[in-house]
């Protein structure tokens, strides 16, 4: 054993004046006592060839009454409790091998549980946990987190969640999470001794444990903390019973047969503990972005199902979602019954409808049937609008007229986010105000992404996390957050995403003048309140989306989401009532120029006409336009991956109002190109990310 490295970890993660306890696991366990650590030290020396570990969390001073205070005894029934524990000062993570049981892990197993232990690092990092101790602990890794709770069941209630979340998202077939550590008497080897598990051999040696990396103060984080995170990540699981396969009833639901039914593609199958499986994905459904391990299918050994993409722009996404991305109908029935059961249990009372109040022909109305004589001849190119500062778009069909509605759809990984980002900032250029609800992403995340559209290529910096990703630098991201304040809102969603609430304060921003309103995506908004069944409820509110649009002459976006399709993508393949598509006065569905584009492509325009999109990135479609009639309409645009732009011509390089004069700007069908001169422009590094301590 190595007594300085004991010393360190005696300093590092013991209180002063502590009660520690230190046991020897072999053919018998022996238990230890001990405040100080030279002592401690001294009787372990008998014991160099033993496996040594040590208690976790903080021992109760009475314990120091036991027999083995100050010396190894050989124990049955007096080895630490969790009665006697004090106080809970750290929570410990075990990232460790799978492999044969009694034995030590390879080179091999180990550098994959070390790769594992740095996902974990940057995932806790990024949200919001403070930096641990991290340990080798000879055969995989240790992450112990500052914490300050309570010995209770609460807190063990909460740490066992967290852990098993830990587990769902990071175990595979190589390397586990350990799920047992809830426990507040739990120990872990101790740091300066050898992990001696069956022989020591060249393919699987010994090693020594020791701590790694320590941050110089600790930040000890309390339980709200714990179980905020254990809400945003919590995977809700649905009862086998609930479910009924093609809607017959008492039919087992299958999940296999449903992913074979529907293409998922599994990236790997991973065996959980008591007979369950976890189908790792390829991608997200809802975010192709999100690749393999990031979202998978959980089948629990008690047959129940959950689906969990562990990126916060999916949070809100569960089984339920998932197989109504596929399936549409999958719970009609379910409703249908549930409705049923409902009519028999209700007592009968008689239905008062509602007689509708007949109008007589007013004045201040005017007649009503009336003449052409009487009604006032309008230009239509008088007729207020917005460009969408896209050439041939505008071309075609004017621009975005006010007191109208624009569905926007497209499969995953179209570019749907970043078109419409574009969009919103082509509008604020010619001095619109704009706002956008996005169900979807943190605010955060839709921040960076925005200033990286106004930025453009020339003005972002490579970072440091490899090729292909890039930064916008401070004095940029400031200059863009001064020229947007007060002409770009976003939703606060810590407010919800209930209809009624958000339609409420898109009225209450009439006052300051916004003229364009996004809500990306109409699936994402809660409608329950209102009334009907689904598709009921989903003409209400694209009646009082289009009644507001007309009343305050604005414009508004509304993103939905497709069916999953294996065809070309046409508007009748977008989720919803067929009052959405009917009702809106433009529809356009955003197309990746890929080799699905060009196969399913070819079946409605020709192949001559879709091999004429094949110099660009993706290809607008407008399927519908009220004013002009204009459908089936294909235009090419450019996607320029550094900044997430999209753009008329390659080397188009729009310069947005804080590179300018903050004076609007007037888009015309035929904008001449701008030329870029980035000449004395000064650069100011972010302050860098902490790479990984270990």
């Amino acid at each position: 054993m190595d007594a300085n490295e004991i010393r360190k970890w005696h300093d590092t993660l013991k209180r002063e004046d502590e009660l520690f306890e230190i046991r020897v696991l072999g053919d018998r366990t022996w238990s230890g006592y001990f405040y100080d650590v030279e002592i401690a030290i001294q009787q372990l020396a008998p014991f160099d060839n033993a496996n040594i570990y040590y208690s976790v969390n903080e021992v109760k001073k009475a314990c120091a009454s036991r027999a083995q205070f100050n010396c190894f005894k050989q124990v049955k029934g007096t080895a630490t409790s969790k009665q006697d524990i004090e106080h809970r000062w750290w929570l410990p993570i075990d990232v460790d091998c799978e492999r044969p049981s009694g034995v030590s892990s390879t080179n091999e197993e180990k550098e994959k549980a070390h790769k594992k232990a740095q996902d974990l690092y940057v995932f806790l990092r990024d949200n919001g946990f403070s930096k641990p101790i991290i340990c080798d602990s000879s055969s995989g890794y240790h992450l112990l987190y500052p914490i300050d709770m309570d010995n209770s069941q609460v807190s063990e209630d909460t740490i066992k969640q967290f852990l098993e979340i830990l587990a769902s998202n990071f175990t595979d077939e190589s390397v586990k999470i350990d799920t047992v550590l809830h426990d507040a008497n739990r120990i872990l080897r101790l740091s300066g001794t050898y992990g001696r598990k069956g022989r020591s051999t060249n393919e699987r040696p010994h090693r020594l444990s020791k701590i790694l990396s320590a941050p110089k103060d600790f930040v000890r984080m309390k339980r709200e903390q714990i179980d905020s995170f254990n809400m945003k990540y919590a995977i809700k699981v649905e009862q086998a019973q609930r479910r009924q396969f093609n809607g017959i009833p008492n039919e087992q639901f299958n999940l296999r047969s449903f992913i074979a039914k529907y293409g998922i593609k599994v990236s790997k199958e991973i065996p959980i503990s008591g007979g369950g499986t976890k189908y790792v994905l390829e991608e997200c459904p809802f975010d192709a972005q999100h690749k393999a391990p990031d979202s998978a299918l959980f089948e629990m050994p008690n047959g129940s199902i959950a689906f969990k993409c562990f990126h916060n722009s999916c949070s809100q996404y569960d089984w339920r979602a998932f197989r109504l991305h596929y399936d549409p109908h999958a719970y009609d029935y379910e409703n249908q019954q549930r409705q049923q059961h409902f009519n028999i249990q209700r007592q009968p009372t008689p239905t008062i409808k509602t007689k509708y109040e007949i109008k007589e022909e007013l004045p201040e109305l005017g007649g009503k049937w009336l003449c052409l004589s009487s009604i006032k001849k309008i230009d239509l190119s008088s007729l207020e609008n917005v460009k969408t500062g896209f050439t041939e778009l505008d071309r075609n069909i004017v621009g975005l007229n006010m007191s109208e509605v624009t569905l926007l759809s497209g499969s995953n990984s179209s570019g749907k986010s970043s078109w419409l980002n574009t969009l919103l900032l082509n509008i604020i250029q010619q001095g619109k105000k704009v706002a956008l609800w996005s169900g979807e992403l943190r605010p955060d995340i839709l921040k960076a992404w925005i200033q990286m559209v106004a930025a453009g290529r020339n003005n972002l910096k490579q970072s440091s996390y490899g090729d292909g990703k890039y930064y916008v630098p401070q004095m940029i991201a400031e200059k863009i957050d001064q020229w947007l304040d007060g002409k770009f809102f976003l939703y606060n969603n810590e407010y919800g995403c209930q209809w009624e609430q958000i339609f409420h304060d898109m009225n209450e921003l009439l006052k300051v003048g916004v003229k364009v309103f996004a809500l990306d995506n109409l699936f994402s908004l809660n409608i329950d309140l209102l009334e009907g069944d689904r598709n009921n409820k989903q003409k209400e509110l694209i009646l009082q989306i289009k009644d507001f649009a007309k009343k305050n002459q604005v414009h508004i976006i509304l993103v939905a989401h497709p069916r999953k399709v294996m065809t070309f993508l046409r508007k009748n393949d977008i989720s919803g009532s067929s009052d959405l598509t009917n009702a809106v006065d433009d529809c356009f569905i955003i197309h990746r120029v890929n080799q699905d584009f060009f196969r399913a492509g070819a079946e409605f325009f020709g192949q001559s006409e879709i091999q004429r999109y094949s110099g660009f990135g993706n290809v607008i479609e407008v399927c519908k336009n009220r004013m002009y009639g204009i459908v089936d309409l294909l235009v090419g645009m450019h996607y320029e991956i550094e900044s997430r732009r999209f753009k008329n011509t390659i080397d188009e390089c729009v310069k947005y109002g804080w590179e300018q004069d903050p004076t609007p700007v007037k888009m015309t069908f035929d904008q001449p190109k701008q030329k870029y001169n980035d000449e004395n422009m000064d650069y100011i590094d972010p302050i860098p990310l902490e790479d990984c301590p270990f």
